[in-house]
Order: structure tokens, then C-alpha cells, then sequence
């Protein structure tokens, strides 16, 4: 047989603690509150504090829980089992509004810089950027779907598609050009270019494997000097030239002074309208020049007001057109008259 205070100590020992984060059903809290009236009707003068662990070292029931059913059944709440089930939000639901449209942005971005946005390459744009939350890859493609982005197979007859005012252009430059060629006309073709003072190297190294351009492109290979650093001196180049070859008389090559990276920089109006003023002379009659779209190629002679001009320099330009008005008058009606002048400025210019 064994002694009544053994099999006490041995109950104490097997005693199978709570695990923490378990939930307790109402039954137990039902069980706790019958030991709590016992033990409190046995010691009235016990603490509360004292009672807690007590209850927590017979029953096993961590004290945050023995202490929060004790605390319901003195305010009188009833006693209920726990929901269980807790409502866990989808990761698509936790994506908001502003989220999406950042991702939505990325894949807008790649067509814009004329690049094909693979799933890949999304998910490196998205987890990159330290503004948006990081994705797997299989949660990102479904959150591509659900903005209506389509992963489309593309066909095997798909082609370039350019814009409409692009093609209409270049339709029209053909037939100008066929034009001018059946007239007999000579054809000029102009352009700017540079040459980095590292291009001019007297030995370099060269990649012999690399036969051409093509090959060196289709290997992922570069051939040639990439874009100026702007480090170090650098020439601008400008020439002219017709199916005679280059007109004498017509280079143009000065020494870059801003180190721009961008030899466009270092090109004006003023500057570019003093050499082809020296140029024409040099070419044939009734010639055609062919030129690009650089800005300094085609700069106004004279600027006309507009409503980001102050008043008064407003007033200084209808004064020199010796343009008569009432004074004082708002700059809305100052821009009426500048308006009401400018067709027949351009149509005299």
C-alpha cells in the first residue's frame, strides 16, 4: 500500500502543465471558478496573488489565465469558451490600394523603357524597391492576375509596333526625299557627333573573338567607346555631307569646355545658327539639308510673351512692336494683344 502523503507528492509530480497558448474551454474555467469559491471559502484572508499561483500549481493552468477568469467571474461576465479560430487576412488582403498601384507602376515602367516585364524581372524591380514589401514568387504572380495583368504567349508572327505619328513621319520623309531626288535636287545630310581623348589611345586592348558588331551584340559583348564619362577633354564634331562626300569648308570641331556627358550640351543655338550660316554658301542651289530633331537646330528668333512673364516685360515687348494700348492694363489683357499679334509676326518672320 502506499502512504496517503506519498501518493499526494507523486499526484503533484504527474501533474501535466497547460501548454502555453492553449486556449481553456468553458468547462475548465467552470472548474477553476467551483476551486476558487472553495479555496477562498477555506482561506478568506488570502491574497489574490497568493490564490492565483496556488490554483496554478494544483491545476497546471498558467496564472495570466487563472487570473483573468477569476477577474470575468467578479464582474460577472459569462463564462464562454474562447474563439479559436483566428481570422487570418490573405496576403492579398494585405495589400493595399497604394501597393498595387506601385506594382502596377513596375510593370508600366519596363514598356516605357522599352523593356519585355517577365515575372522574373518584376519580382527584382518589386523586392528592391525598400518602399514595398517583399514577395515570393508564386504570391506576386497572383497578385499580377488580380490586377488584370495577363500572361499572354506571344506569337511567333509579332512584330514592333510604333506609334502611328512615327510611321506618318517617316512616310512622309520618304516621299519628300523621292521628291527632291526625281527634281534633281542635291541632298545635304548634317549631324553632330564626339570623340573622347581615352578613344585615341595609340594601343588598346581588343577582344579578337569579336568579328563584328552583330556578333558582339548577340554574345551580350560591347564593341566600340560607350558614352562620354565627361572625364578628361573631349571634341565636338560637325560636318556636312551629300552623295558628293563631305563638304570642304563645312567641319566644325571645338574642345568641349562643361565635361557634360552629353555632347548635346555643348551645342546652342547661337553657335550651331553661326556655322550653317557659314555652310550654305558652301552648297549647291536649290539644295535640301536633312537634319534631326535636336533642339538647337530649330530655336526661335524672337520669343513671344506668355503668362509666365512678368507685366512689365510684357509691356517692354508690345512697346518695341510699337503696339498702342491703354495704360494701366492687367496682364490678361496684355496677353490678348500679344495674341491677336502673333500670327502676323510669324506670318512676316
Amino acid at each position: 500500500m502506499y502512504h496517503p502523503h506519498l501518493m499526494l507528492v507523486l499526484l503533484v509530480h504527474q501533474l501535466k502543465k497547460n501548454p502555453c497558448g492553449k486556449f481553456i474551454g468553458s468547462g475548465q474555467k467552470q472548474m477553476l471558478i467551483n476551486l476558487y469559491k472553495r479555496k477562498i471559502a477555506e482561506q478568506p484572508s488570502i491574497t489574490v496573488k497568493e490564490m492565483v499561483k496556488l490554483l496554478s500549481r494544483d491545476t497546471g493552468i498558467g496564472q495570466n489565465t487563472i487570473q483573468t477568469t477569476i477577474a470575468d467571474y467578479k464582474n460577472a461576465k459569462p463564462i464562454q469558451s474562447p474563439n479559436k479560430k483566428k481570422i487570418r487576412l490573405t496576403f492579398k488582403e494585405k495589400v493595399d490600394d497604394f501597393e498595387r498601384n506601385a506594382i502596377r507602376k513596375k510593370v508600366h515602367d519596363f514598356w516605357f523603357s522599352r523593356q519585355v516585364p517577365t515575372l522574373d524581372k518584376i519580382l527584382i524591380s518589386v523586392n528592391s524597391d525598400p518602399t514595398l514589401n517583399t514577395y515570393k514568387r508564386t504570391n506576386l504572380y497572383h497578385l499580377l492576375r488580380e490586377l488584370n495583368c495577363t500572361y499572354c504567349k506571344r506569337g511567333r508572327n509579332s512584330a514592333l509596333i510604333e506609334r502611328d505619328d512615327i510611321v506618318l513621319w517617316r512616310t512622309k520623309y520618304i516621299q519628300d526625299i523621292r521628291k527632291y531626288r526625281q527634281e534633281g535636287r542635291s541632298i545635304y545630310y548634317l549631324d553632330e557627333t564626339w570623340a573622347n581623348i581615352g578613344d585615341c589611345m595609340e594601343k588598346i586592348w581588343v577582344d579578337k573573338t569579336v568579328k563584328s558588331r552583330r556578333d558582339a551584340f548577340l554574345s551580350g559583348l560591347s564593341t566600340g567607346a560607350p558614352n562620354p564619362t565627361g572625364k578628361g577633354k573631349r571634341l565636338i564634331i560637325v560636318h556636312i555631307l551629300s552623295e558628293d562626300g563631305f563638304v570642304n569648308g563645312g567641319l566644325l570641331v571645338f574642345e568641349s569646355k562643361k565635361g557634360s556627358a552629353d555632347y548635346h550640351d555643348e551645342m546652342n543655338g547661337d553657335s550651331f545658327f553661326d556655322w550653317i550660316k557659314g555652310v550654305i554658301p558652301l552648297l549647291k542651289d536649290n539644295s535640301v539639308i536633312v537634319m534631326d530633331n535636336a533642339p538647337y537646330h530649330s530655336v526661335k528668333a524672337e520669343r513671344c510673351p506668355t503668362m509666365s512673364w512678368k507685366k512689365t516685360d510684357i509691356e517692354s515687348w508690345l512697346d518695341q512692336k510699337c503696339e498702342v494700348y491703354e495704360k494701366p492694363l492687367n496682364k490678361v489683357g496684355l496677353m490678348n494683344i500679344v495674341n491677336r499679334i502673333k500670327p502676323q509676326l510669324t506670318n512676316t518672320s
